[in-house]
Protein backbone atom coordinates (compact mmCIF):
# COMPACT_ATOMS: atom_id res chain seq x y z
CA UNK A 1 0.00 0.00 0.00
CA UNK A 2 1.11 3.44 -0.67
CA UNK A 3 2.02 5.30 2.48
CA UNK A 4 2.06 8.98 1.07
CA UNK A 5 0.81 11.83 2.88
CA UNK A 6 -0.44 15.19 1.51
CA UNK A 7 -0.30 17.49 4.29
CA UNK A 8 -1.58 21.25 3.97
CA UNK A 9 0.03 23.82 6.73
CA UNK A 10 -1.53 27.30 7.30
CA UNK A 11 -3.36 29.29 9.65
CA UNK A 12 -6.45 30.36 7.06
CA UNK A 13 -7.43 33.22 9.12
CA UNK A 14 -4.41 35.24 7.74
CA UNK A 15 -5.23 35.16 4.00
CA UNK A 16 -2.13 33.71 2.49
CA UNK A 17 -0.65 31.74 5.51
CA UNK A 18 -3.79 29.33 4.71
CA UNK A 19 -2.35 27.69 1.22
CA UNK A 20 -1.79 24.39 2.48
CA UNK A 21 -4.87 24.17 4.09
CA UNK A 22 -6.92 25.41 0.85
CA UNK A 23 -5.23 23.39 -1.29
CA UNK A 24 -6.14 20.53 1.07
CA UNK A 25 -9.72 21.03 0.47
CA UNK A 26 -9.94 21.47 -2.87
CA UNK A 27 -7.43 17.82 -3.54
CA UNK A 28 -10.50 16.56 -1.69
CA UNK A 29 -12.58 15.98 -4.49
CA UNK A 30 -9.60 14.37 -6.95
CA UNK A 31 -8.82 10.61 -6.59
CA UNK A 32 -5.17 10.67 -5.16
CA UNK A 33 -3.44 7.56 -4.10
CA UNK A 34 -2.74 9.41 -0.77
CA UNK A 35 -3.89 10.42 2.63
CA UNK A 36 -5.10 14.02 2.37
CA UNK A 37 -4.69 15.83 5.77
CA UNK A 38 -5.54 19.12 6.57
CA UNK A 39 -2.51 20.11 9.11
CA UNK A 40 -3.90 23.80 10.27
CA UNK A 41 -0.87 24.40 12.54
CA UNK A 42 0.16 21.11 13.67
CA UNK A 43 3.42 22.06 15.83
CA UNK A 44 5.28 19.55 17.81
CA UNK A 45 2.92 16.89 16.91
CA UNK A 46 4.44 17.35 13.31
CA UNK A 47 6.97 15.58 13.75
CA UNK A 48 5.36 12.09 14.58
CA UNK A 49 3.60 12.71 11.69
CA UNK A 50 6.56 12.97 9.00
CA UNK A 51 8.09 10.48 10.92
CA UNK A 52 5.72 7.80 10.34
CA UNK A 53 4.88 8.29 6.65
CA UNK A 54 6.83 6.66 3.90
CA UNK A 55 6.51 10.10 1.68
CA UNK A 56 5.01 13.31 3.18
CA UNK A 57 4.45 16.18 0.74
CA UNK A 58 4.16 19.26 2.76
CA UNK A 59 2.11 22.39 1.26
CA UNK A 60 2.97 25.91 3.29
CA UNK A 61 3.43 29.34 2.61
CA UNK A 62 6.96 30.32 2.81
CA UNK A 63 8.80 33.65 2.79
CA UNK A 64 11.25 32.87 -0.31
CA UNK A 65 11.88 36.68 -1.10
CA UNK A 66 10.21 36.25 -4.55
CA UNK A 67 7.19 37.34 -5.97
CA UNK A 68 3.78 36.50 -4.76
CA UNK A 69 2.54 33.19 -5.79
CA UNK A 70 6.24 31.81 -6.89
CA UNK A 71 6.33 28.37 -6.36
CA UNK A 72 9.62 26.21 -5.14
CA UNK A 73 10.17 22.40 -4.08
CA UNK A 74 12.09 22.21 -1.51
CA UNK A 75 13.31 18.79 0.27
CA UNK A 76 14.11 18.08 3.91
CA UNK A 77 17.91 17.79 3.65
CA UNK A 78 18.14 21.84 1.08
CA UNK A 79 15.89 22.71 4.38
CA UNK A 80 18.23 21.96 7.19
CA UNK A 81 20.75 23.49 5.02
CA UNK A 82 19.90 26.93 5.12
CA UNK A 83 21.59 29.16 7.32
CA UNK A 84 20.70 28.95 10.89
CA UNK A 85 19.11 32.81 11.00
CA UNK A 86 17.20 31.82 7.85
CA UNK A 87 13.22 31.71 8.98
CA UNK A 88 11.77 29.00 6.75
CA UNK A 89 8.03 28.60 7.98
CA UNK A 90 5.91 31.46 8.71
CA UNK A 91 4.82 29.74 12.10
CA UNK A 92 5.58 29.60 14.99
CA UNK A 93 6.93 26.05 15.89
CA UNK A 94 7.52 25.65 12.19
CA UNK A 95 8.89 22.52 9.55
CA UNK A 96 12.44 23.63 9.74
CA UNK A 97 12.30 23.74 13.88
CA UNK A 98 10.78 20.49 13.31
CA UNK A 99 12.93 18.65 10.80
CA UNK A 100 16.01 20.32 13.01
CA UNK A 101 14.93 18.33 16.19
CA UNK A 102 14.51 14.83 13.88
CA UNK A 103 17.98 15.25 12.89
CA UNK A 104 19.13 15.87 16.32
CA UNK A 105 17.40 12.55 17.76
CA UNK A 106 18.95 10.91 14.26
CA UNK A 107 15.80 10.80 12.11
CA UNK A 108 17.02 11.91 8.46
CA UNK A 109 13.42 12.56 7.09
CA UNK A 110 14.52 12.01 3.24
CA UNK A 111 10.68 10.60 2.81
CA UNK A 112 9.89 14.72 2.84
CA UNK A 113 9.56 16.83 0.08
CA UNK A 114 7.98 20.25 0.93
CA UNK A 115 6.07 22.86 -2.00
CA UNK A 116 6.32 26.21 -0.79
CA UNK A 117 4.25 29.14 -1.87
CA UNK A 118 5.52 33.21 -1.31
CA UNK A 119 2.90 34.73 0.15
CA UNK A 120 1.32 38.26 -0.75
CA UNK A 121 -0.50 38.86 1.95
CA UNK A 122 -0.67 37.79 5.75
CA UNK A 123 -3.27 40.48 6.94
CA UNK A 124 -6.14 39.09 8.98
CA UNK A 125 -8.91 37.71 6.40
CA UNK A 126 -9.66 34.53 4.96
CA UNK A 127 -9.31 34.48 1.60
CA UNK A 128 -5.85 34.41 -0.47
CA UNK A 129 -4.94 36.96 -2.38
CA UNK A 130 -5.18 37.02 -6.32
CA UNK A 131 -1.57 36.33 -6.83
CA UNK A 132 -2.17 33.01 -4.60
CA UNK A 133 -5.31 31.83 -5.66
CA UNK A 134 -4.18 31.53 -9.04
CA UNK A 135 -1.41 29.58 -8.78
CA UNK A 136 -3.66 26.40 -6.87
CA UNK A 137 -3.98 24.31 -10.11
CA UNK A 138 0.16 24.61 -10.34
CA UNK A 139 0.18 22.83 -6.96
CA UNK A 140 -2.07 20.43 -7.57
CA UNK A 141 -0.33 19.33 -10.68
CA UNK A 142 3.15 19.30 -8.62
CA UNK A 143 1.29 17.37 -5.93
CA UNK A 144 0.24 14.50 -8.59
CA UNK A 145 3.27 13.88 -9.96
CA UNK A 146 4.97 13.63 -6.62
CA UNK A 147 2.34 11.22 -5.69
CA UNK A 148 2.55 9.27 -8.78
Amino acid sequence: MNNTLVLGLGNTLLKDDGIGVRVIEKLEGENLKAEIRNGATLGFSLFETLKNSEKVIVIDAVDMGEPPGAIARFSAKELLSLPASKKFSLHEIGLLEILKIGRSLNEDFSNVVVIGIQPRDLSHGEELSPEVEKVIHKIIEMIKKEVN
